[in-house]
């Protein structure tokens, strides 16, 4: 198993805390191992959105890098 620490501590509303617990019982998980499931999946998420938004960037960069060396070749240089 993998080695596990106390990282921090989380204060959340009553409502949210009843609800974890309701969920982790439901699933069969304790509250802790429920967390740690939501806060990997979030992560993974934002993990996901990042990507896709440097991706963006990326193919963006390599447009304006395609057009110039196009406009580039037809200036008579080739």
């Amino acid at each position: 198993m993998e080695s596990l620490t106390t990282g921090f501590s989380l204060r959340i509303p009553k409502d949210l805390a009843r609800r974890v617990a309701l969920e982790a019982k439901r699933t069969g998980l304790s509250k802790s191992e429920y967390a740690r499931r939501a806060l990997e999946a979030f992560n993974q998420q934002r993990m996901q959105e990042r990507m896709a938004f440097l991706s963006t960037q990326l193919a963006a960069h390599s447009a304006a890098a395609h057009d110039a060396m196009e406009s580039s070749v037809s200036d008579g240089t080739v």
